[in-house]
């Protein structure tokens, strides 16, 4: 063998070690998720065709820091996505008060993110929002996101401005498909804090309007708490602020592809898991709030496959601020409820208005019985953003801008 030959054989190797060092990896959906304390810990996942790419965290003007994670291969196949790696970093013993900045080595088009953890002080603010249904071929949608965020951080710049944004469900069209994924993962919000959220109906359905399936889809597309009901891994709670925050899933009782047992006991399983986290965080929190996709409340009352009936009691018994929800695209808020009647120890049940890119203005009536305000459209345009101090909480409901078009403010209460 001449010594070209031998030259050649050496170089085969060293080159391939080289390109396979030196190509950027394929990261997507790359997103922070809430830590379980969110003072302290936060949940970072992205999807990649790599398990040796690298994380890296980091605040202020310093270095970032590496972070472990496990990566798994293809744990879900969702449409027009297979052959990746599900990358998720639990990331501990994080300052307080504190805006962090995160990346993925060697990703093709170096997408810094950032997220903010809870400060030890009393006072913060967030977003809640739901039903933006995105897909690729309207684009209009994450320009509506991005500009009700835009609304919700000019109305809270003075007030410490947004630390997180919660999502109560349908932030995808297609759970199942990729695209809808990457085109929800391109608006400003998913990059700029960490999003708490819960599935809805879209991210269930395997076929559009038919078969309602699983939450593989969105499990696999977030890193939420792992301290969930028994068998129903969409359900989590954390503490964001001295604000216990409890994600609930009413979907699952009609996941037809979810283990029986479960699906028949949901709504049991919820209720058992929901009393054990409220005692075991009692003194860690001032204020109460859950969140789920189907509608608590309808324009003319309580909503029956929102489960209000069902849930009411625990609320009341457990002092439940404000009860969050969507699905019915239209904005309704009750009246501050515990028993059925008026009470300044009640829970103020809301549903929030769909996103879409074209939306009629909101025309807010007073309601009459349970109902306080809602949406005389059948359809509008806007989002919630929240204020929260150490004696009260209020929400702003907003649309084309920073002004108010509905308030309601619920009292500290005193809890035993």
């Amino acid at each position: 063998m001449s010594s070209h030959e031998i030259a050649s054989k050496l170089l085969v190797p060293v080159l391939a070690a080289f390109l396979c060092r030196s190509a950027p990896a394929s990261v997507t959906l790359l997103s922070a998720s809430p830590g379980e304390d969110s003072s302290t810990e936060m949940r970072i996942s992205w999807h990649s065709d790599t398990p040796s790419c690298k994380l890296r965290y980091g605040c202020g003007t310093g270095p970032l820091a590496y972070a472990r994670f496990e990566a798994t291969s293809s744990p879900v196949e969702y449409t027009g996505k297979t052959n990746y790696y599900l990358c998720r970093a639990e990331l501990k013993g994080l300052r307080p008060g504190t805006k962090y900045s995160y990346r993925v080595d060697g990703e093709a088009d170096g997408t810094v993110r950032s997220f903010r953890t809870a400060g030890k002080g009393c006072s913060f603010n967030f977003l809640w929002m739901g039903d933006v249904h995105s897909t690729p071929n309207r684009h209009g949608k994450m320009k509506s996101v991005d500009a009700l965020l835009s609304d919700a951080e000019e109305a809270t710049a003075k007030r410490g401005g947004l630390g997180f944004v919660l999502f109560s469900g349908d932030a995808v069209k297609h759970g199942q498909t990729y695209s809808c994924w990457k085109e929800w993962d391109s608006c400003r919000l998913a990059a700029d804090y960490m999003v708490a959220a819960v599935p809805g109906n879209k991210e269930y359905y395997r076929d559009e309007g038919k078969t309602r399936w699983h939450d593989r889809w969105f499990v696999n597309a977030r890193n939420n708490p792992c301290n969930g009901a028994p068998g129903l891994e969409s359900t989590y709670w954390f503490v964001y602020g001295g604000v216990l925050f409890v994600g609930l899933d009413t979907l699952a009782c009609e996941g037809r592809e979810m283990d029986d047992a479960v699906r028949k006991s949901a709504q049991r399983r919820q209720e058992d898991w929901f009393e054990k986290v409220v005692s075991s965080q009692k003194g860690r929190f001032r204020f109460l709030v859950v969140f789920q996709h189907y509608p608590f409340f309808k324009k003319s009352g309580p909503c029956d496959y929102g489960r209000y009936e069902s849930w009411f009691g625990l609320f009341d018994r457990h002092g439940v601020d404000f009860a969050l929800s969507g699905d019915s695209h239209s904005y309704v808020r009750s009246r501050q409820l515990r028993g059925g009647a008026d009470s300044d120890e009640g829970t103020v049940y809301v549903v929030c208005p769909e996103i879409d890119s074209h939306m009629e203005e909101p025309a807010i009536k007073r309601g009459e019985g349970l109902v306080a305000a809602f949406d005389s459209h059948s359809s509008s345009y806007g989002a919630c953003w929240f204020s929260v101090g150490k004696d009260d909480m209020t929400m702003h409901y907003i649309s084309g801008g920073a002004e108010d078009r509905d308030v309601a403010t619920v009292r500290a209460k005193r809890r035993r």
